[in-house]
Parts: C-alpha cells; sequence; structure tokens
C-alpha cells in the first residue's frame, strides 16, 4: 500500500477540531503543553474573571484522553469544548507510521 500511495501522488487528510479550553489561570501553562504535545495549534488565549479562555485546534486523532488530562493537569477544574474545524494534511512523520500501520 506504502509504494501505491506514493505513486499515486495522494495525501492523507485528518480531522481538525476547534478546542475551547476554560481553566484556572494556574493551570493555563499546563493545559497549553499538553495541548502542544497534541499538535495543537494555540489561536488564541483570553483572561475572563480569573479564568484562560484557551482557543485551540488540535487533531481529531490526539483528543483521545484529553478529558482525563485535563482533568488530571487541572485537578478538576477545567472544562472544555470542541467542534469540528477543518481537515489538514498529515504531517510526514505522522504518514510515515500509519503507513508503516497498514504493513501489519
Amino acid at each position: 500500500m506504502k509504494d501505491g500511495f506514493k505513486k499515486a501522488n495522494s495525501i492523507l487528510l485528518e480531522p481538525i477540531m476547534k478546542v475551547e479550553n476554560s481553566t484556572p489561570e494556574e493551570y493555563q501553562g499546563d493545559i497549553m503543553g499538553d495541548l502542544n504535545r497534541r499538535r495543537g495549534k494555540i489561536m488564541s488565549i483570553e483572561s475572563k474573571n480569573n479564568l484562560s479562555i484557551i482557543n485551540a485546534e488540535v487533531p481529531l486523532a490526539e483528543l483521545f484522553g484529553y478529558a482525563t488530562a485535563i482533568r488530571s493537569l487541572s485537578k478538576g477544574r477545567s472544562s472544555y469544548s470542541m467542534e469540528p474545524s477543518h481537515f489538514e494534511q498529515v504531517p510526514a512523520n505522522v504518514l510515515s507510521a500509519v503507513l508503516e500501520q497498514q504493513k501489519s
């Protein structure tokens, strides 16, 4: 499959989610670090009543387990919502992993 995929000049797209996370300001750095580890792009940060509202775009594949992660990072004080945003081309390193997985 890998050779056919490359020969056809195909690209693999992944769904990107728009994520809004509300967290007390003291946990903002931890939440942003977690979003970055998940290949997220921070789009904006707002402050309202000692809360940080972090808006980001994150690949759906990286969001599994996100609720548990933010609960741990913020001692249960963060909340989030997400909605589909758009599709983007999968990065080369992720594409290689997907194609290798398809071989087995």
